[in-house]
């Protein structure tokens, strides 16, 4: 496929003004999505959503009429040869795209990324390094970065000249840091946002299924006293991957108590919308940590198994230095942890801040902006 897209794209001219945002997920989210309704009010391109799951395609077609291609169909193949941009947030295989090839030679392909990356990624990977081949990882033109330590990140994961990395921000940190970024409809649909909120939300596990509060002091009755004490909700959000393998341990108790809410990928499709209603945010070594930094919010963690992910999985930066928050291995510091959040948010605020600057060159509303202006530079 790599040879064939080649051969047939070298004779085609592309067409530098149209921006093809390829969606590889099964739901409209992400940084794609926030940049494609930036970039569609702005004349000098033609933004164009890309999909080959029908039913994302009836969805978004009756938001923007006209504004998104089926890829599985003669229209898709026709615009995708003659187009010169291409913008995706998801897709580190190049079999992701099939029947579409993104050939590096023949287009601009611009990588914005789903999350700052916490742990080892593409060639630093020893799947990759072991099985892997240099046509099987998708190539990319341009990736967008939000600091200089992530530059080198990326730029070591996928081979890429430090030069072709724009330190940006991501684009969905511009609704994440707007004034008005809680959505009405969705505390409509779930009134206990407007209460006090403990978000759960651990990382993916490549082994082992993912467990929920793994203590040997754990106790359903102590959690459902904790929040009943603070009027106070906890949301409980498997990785999506987790989620799609099935790769997560559930308590059935855990899941029956009324304060305890499933907040998985169906219920709320984008956690960029549902982090402004989080207090506390509990991971492990999940990226959405960087994201909460913004929020200058408390955040723990739960890292049970951290030996045994640093040597199957490797965290690329100091772990206890820049998880900026109280780190918990039995139900009892858990609960008592949780109420110092409460009572006192500006617990471990400068760890939290220092540790944001790492992370985050841009804490303003205009990452959108400098990836238009960057992506406008290329048609020169």
């Amino acid at each position: 496929m790599r040879r064939f897209y080649f051969l047939l794209e070298k004779f085609l001219k592309k067409n530098k003004n149209i921006a093809l945002f390829f969606l590889t997920e099964e739901f409209y989210y992400d940084n794609s999505k926030y940049l494609f309704e930036y970039m569609r009010e702005k004349k000098d391109f033609s933004s164009i959503l890309f999909t080959a799951n029908k039913n994302l395609y009836k969805t978004i077609n009756n938001k923007f009429p006209e504004e998104v291609v089926y890829a599985w169909s003669l229209k898709a193949l026709k615009l995708f040869l003659r187009t010169k941009n291409v913008i995706i947030s998801y897709g580190t295989s190049a079999a992701v795209f099939f029947p579409y090839y993104l050939h590096e030679k023949c287009k601009n392909i611009i990588y914005l990324g789903h999350g700052t990356p916490v742990k080892q990624i593409g060639y630093q990977t020893s799947v990759w390094n072991k099985f892997g081949k240099s046509f099987q990882l998708q190539s990319y033109s341009y990736l967008t970065a939000c600091s200089d330590i992530e530059c080198l990140m990326l730029a070591s994961g996928f081979r890429v000249n430090l030069n072709r990395i724009w330190i940006s921000g991501m684009p969905r940190y511009d609704y994440l840091l707007g004034e008005n970024n809680k959505n009405p409809d969705l505390l409509q649909e779930h009134p206990y946002l407007n209460k006090k909120v403990i978000l759960y939300a651990p990382t993916w596990r490549d082994g082992e299924p993912t467990r929920f509060f793994p203590f040997e002091d754990y106790s359903t009755e102590q959690l459902q006293s904790f929040l009943d004490k603070n009027d106070a909700y906890l949301l409980i959000r498997g990785h999506k991957e987790s989620v799609k393998r099935k790769s997560i341990k559930k308590d059935a108790a855990l899941f029956s108590l009324e304060r305890v809410k499933k907040a998985e990928q169906d219920l709320f499709p984008d956690v960029t919308q549902l982090l402004p209603f989080v207090d506390i945010l509990i991971t492990d070594y999940s990226s959405i940590l960087v994201d909460f930094l913004l929020l200058d919010k408390p955040m723990c963690f739960i890292p049970y198994d951290l030996e045994a992910y640093r040597s199957y999985q490797g965290i690329l930066l100091d772990y206890e230095r820049n998880t900026p928050g109280k780190k918990f291995t039995d139900m009892k510091e858990l609960t008592k942890g949780l109420q110092d959040y409460i009572d006192d948010s500006t617990i471990d605020q400068e760890w939290r801040h220092r540790v944001c600057n790492t992370y985050h060159q841009f804490k303003d509303q205009e990452n959108c902006e400098r990836i238009y202006k960057n992506i406008v530079s290329l048609n020169k």
